[in-house]
């Protein structure tokens, strides 16, 4: 099954909420999304199995 960066980005990013416990400010959140964006698939794929 092919992941596509945008759901691997969705997906590193629900871990990282569910981890934190708390919503952090639009302007932080905006920007760890920011930089997820620019990860490759690999590496994403890589920080989910990390978090698993």
């Amino acid at each position: 099954m092919h992941i596509t960066h945008k759901v691997l980005v969705d997906q590193v990013s629900a871990n990282l909420f569910k981890k934190s416990g708390k919503l952090e400010s639009q302007r932080s959140w905006l920007a760890m999304r920011n930089y997820l964006e620019q990860l490759d698939t690999e590496q994403l794929k890589l920080i989910l199995k990390e978090d698993s």
